[in-house]
């Protein structure tokens, strides 16, 4: 097992699942969260509401529990980078590219709504490939169950990166599967544009040029860009959800019917986001991202991965050995304090004998001889 970085609450781990011979990502909750009662309430909510939705452009969740007080979740490994890493190695996204994330994404996010689960941070960082090119959305830590609201969130709580936020949700207010729509789009945008839809010196600020500013028009900035494509874009970026597409259903058959002409008529072939190659350049960009993102937004930081197994077997064991360790001394910390503990008592016991052993011993010899009673 091996760090892969870390995020609001917690860390998260590379791990071997050795019964079934796979990767799995590990998110341990951090000391200082578990005494949080919402933290832990809210990490749950996160396994709960990922592993009810199952679909192939969502990270799964295997397993979540409390092991020795440590709470954590076990989810499905990704072992290619995130869309913000993509954009920082190799520039924007064509149009073909930016339909897949379109397609990907937005098939996620209708199940989730017909689940009723709204993400609540869709973004770069939070959308993730495969070496085939699929696009999954990871880090459901934010979303929220609508139909069962575990009330952890309090009348105008924002949640969410400013980046990519809604303006209902910058204002505080009730959020529906559109305002993960509107995430997308600033996503697109951003993917597209190089940039953000909305700039600003401070969350605040960002927050409000979503809910106030006018959006820079995507083809003045993209002119190649094909017509539909930035229609589409600008409208999930309606400030009004009323504006936006109803539903990523809606928004699905949009998708499709731009798409089919740029891939030739047809559905198959090889997705323009697949890619080959070594790891470690991914790596590279998402570490260099990580420094923005904890500026704005809580986010997992990855870093370096390791494809060999046996090195991964290697890890997990040295981890396991420092866990053992941890407890171990823990052990021997208790141990330690009642041995003191009995020895005290020992001691004083000893003491009070000894003291009145002394007392016979060293008693003046005429006292011995005086007549007792």
């Amino acid at each position: 097992m091996r760090l892969l970085g870390s995020g609001a609450m917690a860390d998260v781990y590379l791990a071997e699942q050795e019964s079934l011979s796979r990767l799995v990502a590990v998110k341990v909750l951090r000391p200082e969260t578990t005494v949080r009662p919402a933290a832990v309430e809210r990490f749950v909510q996160e396994a709960r509401a990922a592993a009810g939705i199952v679909h192939g452009n969502i990270v799964q969740i295997h397993e979540v529990g409390c092991l020795d007080g440590i709470h954590f979740l076990a989810e499905e490994y990704v072992g290619g980078p995130s869309l913000k890493a993509w954009l920082d190695l190799r520039g924007p996204f064509d149009a073909r590219q930016a339909l897949t994330v379109l397609a990907d994404v937005g098939s996620a996010l209708s199940r989730a709504a017909q689940q009723g689960v709204v993400h609540r941070d869709i973004k770069p960082e939070n959308l993730l490939l495969t070496r085939d090119g699929e696009v999954k959305v990871a880090d459901f830590g934010l979303a929220r169950v609508r139909e069962h609201d575990l009330g952890l969130t309090q009348d105008g709580t924002t949640l969410g990166t400013p980046l990519y936020m809604s303006p209902e949700q910058a204002e505080g207010r009730e959020v529906d599967p559109r305002s993960d729509l509107y995430s997308l789009g600033a996503t697109v945008y951003h993917l597209l544009a190089g940039r953000p839809p909305f700039g600003g010196t401070t969350g605040v600020a960002v927050a409000m040029a979503h809910i106030r500013d006018p959006l820079v028009p995507l083809g003045s900035l993209r002119p190649d860009l094909p017509e539909p494509l930035l229609a589409i874009v600008e409208r999930l970026l309606a400030k009004r959800p009323d504006q936006r597409y109803a539903t990523a259903g809606d928004l699905l058959h949009e998708v499709e019917r731009v798409a089919l002409p740029l891939a030739g008529g047809s559905h198959r072939g090889p997705s323009p986001l697949a890619w080959e190659g070594d790891l470690e350049q991914w790596a590279a960009a998402d570490v260099a991202a990580a420094t923005t993102r904890l500026v704005t937004a809580a986010g997992v930081i990855p870093q370096r991965t390791h494809a060999r197994t046996q090195a991964m077997r290697a890890a997990t064991t040295r981890l396991q050995m420092a866990l053992e360790d941890d407890r171990a001394a823990a052990r021997s910390t208790r141990r330690f304090w009642a041995v003191v503990a009995v020895a005290s008592v020992a001691a004083a016991g000893l003491g009070f004998v000894l003291g009145r052993q002394r007392t016979r011993r060293f008693e003046p010899p005429w006292r011995r001889n005086l007549p007792r009673g």
